[in-house]
């Protein structure tokens, strides 16, 4: 089954961490934000979502400690699935 925003990413996102990232003008609360296939954080394609991952790769998102190597994975799944809303 794929991996999509709706199901399986937008769930792993706290209502706390979708405030602190909408300050800084991440939507994590949008699929079409995060579905958007416009390059752009220095990224070819999908930007958003792939800056998302960088951060969440690089532990400075959430700020309050790192996510479970899992949903780092279900989230490379999503990317590797065509980032499907």
């Amino acid at each position: 089954m794929a991996v999509t925003y709706s199901n399986d990413i937008y769930p792993l996102f706290r209502s706390q961490d979708k405030a602190c990232m909408d300050a800084q003008q991440i939507y994590l609360g949008s699929s079409e934000w995060m579905c958007d296939p416009t390059p752009s954080f220095g990224f070819a394609d999908h930007g958003n979502a792939r800056h998302v991952f960088q951060r969440i790769s690089n532990n400075s998102m959430p700020p309050d400690g790192p996510w479970p190597q899992s949903r780092k994975d279900t989230y490379t799944s999503w990317m590797d699935g065509g980032f499907m809303p």
